[in-house]
C-alpha cells in the first residue's frame, strides 16, 4: 500500500486541481470531506445461543418455546422434512437479534413474546432481550468478568434499530454512510447505516451481487461496500468525496434546468418590457394624457354644475304639484258630493209627495178622502195641517252642478299629467348626474394612474435599465462552481490512487480463492474469475459470463466462496472488516439435485481447518448427506409434529 500522510494528501490534491492549499482545504471542509486513514482491524462475531417464546394462533396453535445453546464456530445447519416448518424464522431470528430490524415475517410476528440472542464479538460477550417482543421493548447487556452490565436500553422499534447500529457501527469500525441520487429530477440524500453493511452476512437465493447487497440498491454501493469490508484505508474518505462530487453534479444539473426555466421566463418579461417601452414612446411624441383628462374632467364639472339648480328647481315643482294635485282633487270631491246631494233631495221629495196617510201618526184622527182633497187643494199639510210652499224651479241646477264637477276632474287630469312630466324629467336629470359623477371617478381614477410627461420619462429610463438587465440574463447563463468541481475531481483521483493497487491484490487473492471453493462446491467446470473493480467475471467451459449472467445456482456457490475468500485474505493480512459470520438460506431453492446442495455443505464442512473463527448458519431440507457433515451439535430439526419450534 502506498504510504502517505494528510499533509502529503492535501499537497497532491492542490497541485491537481491547480488551486492554492489553503482553498482545497476549505472545499474539502466544506463538503465534509475528513481524511480517514485508520485501518481496520478484523473482529470475529459469533452467536453463542438463541431463545423465543410465545404462542402460535390460528390454525397452527400451542405455546413456543425454542432453545438452542452453546453454539460454536463452524457449520451450523437448521433443516426440516418439507418446506414451511420455521427454517427461515429461526435464520429471521438470528439475524433480528443482531440487526434490530427485518424481524420474522408479518403474520406471525404476533406470536412472539420474548427473544433472548447471546453472542460475541472477539472475546467479549454481550446479549440482546426483548422482554416484549411486540413493543420491541428490552435491552442490550454486557458480561464481563463475572458481572452482567446493562449497555443500552430501548422501548420501541426505531429505538431498538439504532441501538443495535450503534453498538455495531462503533465495535466493528464501520460507519454509515449518505448517497445521493436523481429520483425524478429531485436530489434526494440516501443514508445507508448497519442494517445495510450487515447484509455482508447474508446469501440468499439466487444473489443479484457478489458481496452483500441489498435487492435492487445500485448507484455504487456494492464497491463501497467491498471496500468498506476489505478495511483498506482512504475507503471512507473516497466514498465521501464521491458523494459530494455527485451531489455537486446534481446541483449544476438542476441549476441548469433551473437556468432554462429562467432563460424563458427572461425573454417572455424582455418582450413585455419592449412593449412596454414602445408605449412609452407613443405616449412621449403626442399630447399628454394628463392634460386630456384634465379637460374632460373640466367638462364634466361643468355640466354637474348645471345639472344641480336644474334639478332642485324640477324638484321643486314637483313638490307643488303634488299639492296642487291634492287640493285640486278636494275640489273634485265636494263638486261629486254636492250633486250627490241634490239627487238624493229631489228624489226624496218626490216619494214623499206620493204617500197617502189614512190617520195623524199623533192624535189617531182619520183622514177622509175628502179632507185630503181640500187640504191638498189649499197645499196644506195633510199630517200637520202647516202650508206647504210652492213646488221650487230647479231647472239648470243639477246642469251646474255637473259642469262645476267636471271642470273639477279636468283640473285634477291636467295637474296630474304635468306632475307624471316633471317626474320623469327629475329621474332623467338624476340619471344624467349620476352618469356624470361616474364619469368623473372614472377620470379620477384615470389620472391618478396617469403620469405627466416627466413621469413618462423618467419610466422610460427605468424600463430601459431594466431591458438591458434582462437581456443580460438572456444572453449569459449563470456560472458553475467550476472550482469545487475540479477539487472534488483531483481529490477522487489522488485517494483512489491510494488504495486502488491494494484494492487489486487483495481482489487477485480473492478471485484465486474463490475458485478453490467454487470447486469444493461442484462447479468443476469453473476455470477462474477475475473481478473488474468489484463485479465478477466468471470462466468456465471456454466461456466468459458475467455474475449476473450466471444461473442462480452458480450464482449462490460462487457468492459463498467470494465471501469466505475475502474472510480469508483479510484475516491473512490481518486488516478487514468483515465479522465471519454467514447466513445462508436455503442453498437448494435454485437447484435441481439434492446431491448438488451437498456438494456445498461438503465444502463447507473443511471451514474449521481453513477458517476455525467462521460461524454459518444454513437452511435447508434434510437429508443423510447434508446431515453427514454437520456435527449433530449444530443441527436443528424437525420435531415430532414436522415443526422446529
Amino acid at each position: 500500500m502506498k504510504k502517505t500522510d494528510i499533509d502529503a494528501w492535501y499537497e497532491q490534491i492542490a497541485k491537481k486541481a491547480k488551486r492554492d492549499r489553503e482553498i482545497v482545504e476549505s472545499v474539502l471542509t466544506q463538503n465534509s470531506i475528513r481524511s480517514i486513514i485508520k485501518p481496520a482491524v478484523p473482529q470475529r462475531l459469533r452467536i453463542v445461543s438463541l431463545s423465543f417464546t410465545g404462542k402460535k394462533s390460528g390454525v397452527a396453535t400451542g405455546p413456543i418455546s425454542f432453545e438452542w445453546p452453546d453454539l460454536k464456530p463452524g457449520l451450523h445447519a437448521i433443516v426440516s422434512s418439507h418446506n414451511f416448518r420455521g427454517k427461515t424464522t429461526i435464520l429471521q431470528m438470528l439475524k433480528f437479534g443482531l440487526v434490530g430490524s427485518s424481524g420474522p415475517q408479518d403474520d406471525i410476528d404476533a406470536w412472539f413474546q420474548t427473544l433472548t440472542l447471546r453472542f460475541m464479538i472477539d472475546d467479549d460477550v454481550f446479549e440482546t432481550r426483548l422482554e416484549d417482543f411486540a413493543s420491541r421493548t428490552g435491552s442490550l447487556v454486557q458480561f464481563k468478568n463475572g458481572n452482567e452490565r446493562s449497555l443500552y436500553s430501548f422501548d420501541g422499534a426505531e429505538a431498538f434499530k439504532a441501538t443495535m447500529e450503534g453498538f455495531f457501527l462503533d465495535k466493528l469500525g464501520l460507519r454509515a454512510t449518505r448517497i445521493v441520487i436523481d429520483k425524478g429530477g429531485k436530489e434526494v440524500t440516501q443514508e445507508h447505516g448497519w442494517p445495510w453493511l450487515s447484509s455482508i452476512m447474508t446469501i440468499d437465493p439466487a444473489p443479484e451481487d457478489v458481496f452483500g447487497g441489498v435487492p435492487g440498491l445500485k448507484g455504487g454501493m456494492p464497491s463501497y461496500l467491498t471496500r468498506m469490508f476489505f478495511g483498506l484505508p482512504w475507503v471512507e474518505t473516497f466514498t465521501d468525496i464521491k458523494a459530494a462530487a455527485k451531489k455537486l453534479k446534481l446541483d449544476d444539473a438542476q441549476m441548469d434546468q433551473a437556468t432554462s426555466r429562467n432563460r424563458s421566463a427572461a425573454q417572455d418579461r424582455l418582450a413585455e418590457l419592449e412593449r412596454e417601452r414602445e408605449d412609452l414612446a407613443k405616449k412621449l411624441s403626442g399630447p399628454s394624457d394628463f392634460d386630456a383628462l384634465v379637460a374632460s374632467e373640466r367638462a364634466e364639472m361643468v355640466r354637474l354644475a348645471l345639472l344641480a339648480p336644474e334639478i332642485g328647481a324640477l324638484t321643486k315643482k314637483v313638490s307643488e304639484l303634488k299639492e296642487n294635485v291634492a287640493q285640486s282633487g278636494d275640489t273634485l270631491t265636494e263638486a261629486r258630493r254636492n250633486r250627490h246631494a241634490f239627487d238624493e233631495a229631489e228624489q226624496a221629495g218626490t216619494i214623499f209627495r206620493l204617500l197617502q196617510p189614512e190617520y195623524c201618526p199623533s192624535c189617531d184622527e182619520v183622514f177622509t178622502d175628502e179632507y185630503r182633497q181640500e187640504k191638498q187643494n189649499d197645499h196644506d199639510c195633510v199630517v200637520c195641517g202647516r202650508h206647504e210652499k210652492g213646488q221650487e224651479d230647479l231647472t239648470g241646477v243639477r246642469e251646474q252642478l255637473l259642469e262645476r264637477e267636471q271642470e273639477a276632474k279636468d283640473q285634477v287630469k291636467k295637474l296630474s299629467a304635468a306632475l307624471t312630466r316633471i317626474t320623469n324629467s327629475v329621474a332623467e336629470k338624476s340619471q344624467e348626474r349620476t352618469a356624470v359623477e361616474a364619469e368623473l371617478l372614472r377620470l379620477h381614477n384615470e389620472m391618478r394612474g396617469a403620469q405627466s410627461t416627466a413621469s413618462s420619462w423618467r419610466d422610460a429610463i427605468k424600463i430601459d435599465a431594466q431591458i438591458d438587465e434582462v437581456r443580460r440574463l438572456v444572453a449569459v447563463p449563470p456560472g458553475k462552481d467550476e472550482e469545487t468541481a475540479a477539487i472534488l475531481k483531483a481529490a477522487e483521483k489522488v485517494t483512489n490512487d491510494l488504495f486502488s493497487s491494494e484494492q487489486e491484490e487483495l481482489l487477485a487473492e480473492v478471485a484465486e480463492l474463490t475458485v478453490k471453493f467454487a470447486r469444493s462446491f461442484g462447479m468443476n467446470t469453473l476455470e477462474r474469475v477475475e473481478f473488474v473493480g468489484v463485479q465478477m467475471r466468471v470462466h468456465k467451459s471456454g466461456s466468459v459470463v458475467a455474475f449476473g449472467a450466471s444461473t442462480p445456482g452458480e450464482r449462490t456457490r460462487l457468492k459463498i466462496a467470494a465471501n469466505l475468500a475475502m474472510i480469508q485474505v483479510t484475516e491473512t493480512r490481518g486488516v478487514g472488516r468483515h465479522p465471519g459470520l454467514l447466513f445462508i438460506d436455503s442453498p437448494g431453492a435454485n437447484e435441481a439435485k439434492d446431491e448438488n446442495v451437498a456438494q456445498i455443505i461438503e465444502g463447507l464442512a473443511d471451514l474449521p481447518n481453513v477458517l476455525p473463527g467462521v460461524q454459518v448458519f444454513f437452511t435447508a431440507i434434510e437429508s443423510e448427506r447434508i446431515l453427514a457433515h454437520v456435527p449433530c451439535d449444530n443441527v436443528i430439526k424437525s420435531r415430532a409434529d414436522g415443526y422446529l419450534w
